[in-house]
């Protein structure tokens, strides 16, 4: 239960920290690139893919952690699969949309 809380909450804040704070620092892949490509445009749209996925996740382990507290025991081996994929998703759509901007 302590797991899934501290993933919700460290993901709740990273988003808010990304989408409203705009603390670009913690994108790796925008933090990477030479400085004639970062546009705000860009950035807008990294900023508000990352923090809806801190958001989403965070709201998703913190809905875990509820489970737990009421007794529900959920398994870590499907949360960490479903966790993972949902991540490669996001990845994915998160470039996609860097390489519609070429």
């Amino acid at each position: 239960m302590l797991t899934y809380l501290f993933m919700g909450i460290v993901l709740l804040a990273i988003g808010f920290a990304v989408h409203v704070l705009k603390w670009n620092i913690l994108i790796a892949y925008y933090n990477t690139k030479p400085n004639a490509k970062k546009n705000n445009k860009n950035t807008e749209s990294y900023r508000k893919i990352l923090g809806y996925y801190g958001y989403i996740t965070g709201g998703i382990f913190l809905l875990l952690a509820l489970l737990e507290y009421m007794g529900i025991s959920v398994p870590p081996t499907p949360v960490t699969a479903i966790f993972i994929v949902w991540t490669m998703i996001v990845m994915y759509f998160a470039q996609k949309d860097d390489e519609d901007e070429k």
